[in-house]
């Protein structure tokens, strides 16, 4: 399942939208934000972070 990307207006990424992604869909429903400059998306309910892996965004294991 392609986890979910939106545009800076929150307008989903479709076929027919392709502008840059700013938020993508977060595992506790809320939309993780671009972390500009870094190359992630960071949730700020939950704190997960997600990265571009081979055309969907996979959450990424952090360190403890």
């Amino acid at each position: 399942m392609a986890r979910k990307a939106y545009d800076q207006w929150k307008i989903e990424h479709t076929q027919f939208n392709r502008s840059e992604v700013f938020y993508v869909e977060c595992d506790c429903g809320e939309l993780a934000q671009s972390a500009f400059p870094k190359n992630y998306f960071e949730c700020s309910e939950c704190g997960k972070r997600y990265a571009l892996h081979y055309g969907d965004y996979v959450e990424i294991e952090q360190k403890k």
